[in-house]
């Protein structure tokens, strides 16, 4: 081999050992450049997180207290108001004053009815089914003046309204509508012998038009089959029964007892006694159905101002709670609408020449009918909505009559609906 050769070959193997050393000095360079990358990182997150948990442990901004409803409407008395302009409003104290929910036609054509009839205790609430605005609040009694707000009463009977209760029941439990049941009497007392089958029984109804022509038996026998005492509590607990519902006065529970005696049990579900209600919850009984099973939260107060004019709280619609599935009340709501067009309140809704008081509009509704003696105490009930497909106004009107009465609750509700949807301009149904 050439000397130049060797030269070559030496030449060459300098070179790679210097690229050998270069290479190694380079990684050796990102190696540490990595390596305090790393630790800047670990160093910054440290603080990252310190900035973190400064953040938040700081103090949030200080928002404005929101005024406690309590305190503002303190003294209200949800009878006691008068016009302003096209408004109702209650004087407060310290000059605010609260401007009502209150459509004043419809208060006024109320108050009106139940003063011409001389009603000895009565009451009648409307409502905004979607929103709980209470659109007529009338509490009125000739028989004792000093009676007090029996709007909020509890005490009086349910009577039939709770087969609406019973009704969403036995539709959860799997009792269709259509499903059809023979009875015999049962009218106005019930008796074991009516929970059972017997041959020939003298009528047959569907429970849809068991609940359109409050048929006790029926009731009766289908909550003594598919419901038990804790269902019946659970869905009486459901509608309300037992609480203090919310508004913005305080409530008082409707007194609720379900009956461990089979007998007295299915009594209960058919609307016999054990239950009570005041009108406020009646008429959020029937906005729950109205509303596909959510009934929503009261409320009569639109807003509080100060005596300067500024508003200190205003009504924001709620729903209280979720009762029955959406299905369910619609099933219920068409059952509610035989009592009108064919049941227990068809006469109230017709003239005597047979044309209907709310042309072209579907009402759905229950009544319910009950008497105590000693005194004499004749209770009459009408819950319901209208327009049925499209609910715009709820009311509940209770009449309590002694033996000489002049009109029961269907003709105070009837006239409720027909003032709202037909007589007034600013609320009328239009047809189509």
């Amino acid at each position: 081999m050439t000397n130049a050769a060797n030269e070559g070959r030496r030449a060459w193997r300098r070179h790679a050992v210097i690229a050998v050393v270069l290479t190694a000095l380079g990684l050796l360079g990102l190696t540490q450049v990595s390596r305090g990358a790393a630790d800047e990182r670990r160093t910054e997150r440290p603080h990252a997180a310190a900035r973190q948990r400064v953040a938040a442990e700081a103090p949030a901004p200080a928002r404005p207290a929101r005024p406690d409803p309590r305190r503002l409407l303190e003294g209200f008395d949800p009878r006691r108001h008068e016009p302003s302009g096209d408004e109702r409003v209650s004087t407060l104290a310290e000059g605010r004053r609260a401007v009502l929910t209150l459509e004043p036609g419809l208060q006024e054509h109320l108050e009106h009815e139940l003063a011409r009839y001389e009603v000895p205790y009565g009451a009648v609430v409307a409502m905004e089914p979607s929103t709980g605005r209470v659109l007529a609040y009338v509490s009125h009694s000739s028989a004792n003046p000093d009676a007090g707000d029996l709007v909020l009463d509890p005490t009086p009977p349910t009577a039939s309204v709770f087969k609406v209760v019973t009704g969403a029941a036995l539709v959860d439990a799997g009792v269709s509508p259509g499903t059809r049941v023979c009875y015999t009497g049962g009218g106005s007392r019930l008796t074991v012998w009516h929970l059972e089958d017997h041959d020939q029984e003298a009528s047959c109804h569907t429970l849809a038009e068991a609940m359109g022509h409050s048929t006790n038996a029926i009731f009766a026998k289908l909550a003594d089959r598919h419901l038990d005492g804790p269902t019946i509590e659970r869905y009486a607990a459901a509608f309300g029964f037992g609480h203090a519902l919310p508004f913005d006065v305080p409530t008082r529970p409707s007194p609720a007892e379900v009956p461990t005696d089979r007998l007295e049990r299915a009594r209960t579900a058919a609307g016999f006694w054990h239950m009570h209600m005041s009108p406020l919850h009646a008429a959020l009984i029937a906005s729950t159905i109205a509303n596909d099973g959510k009934m929503p939260r009261a409320a009569i107060v639109d807003r509080v101002e100060s005596a300067g004019g500024d508003v200190l709280m205003r009504h924001e619609p709620s729903v209280f709670r979720d009762v029955i599935p959406r299905a369910t009340a619609r099933q219920v709501n068409q059952m509610m609408r035989l009592t009108v067009s064919e049941g227990t309140a068809r006469r109230t809704f017709v003239d005597p020449q047979g044309r209907p008081f709310l042309p072209d509009i579907v009402v759905a509704g229950k009544t319910g009918t009950l008497s105590a003696e000693r005194p004499y105490r004749g209770y009459t009930w009408w819950v319901g909505f209208a327009p049925a497909d499209n609910p715009t106004i709820a009311v509940a009107a209770v009449v309590v009559n002694t033996p000489l009465w002049r009109i029961k609750a269907s003709y105070v509700a009837r006239e409720a609906l027909r003032y709202y949807l037909v007589e007034n301009p600013a609320t009328r149904v239009t047809p189509g």
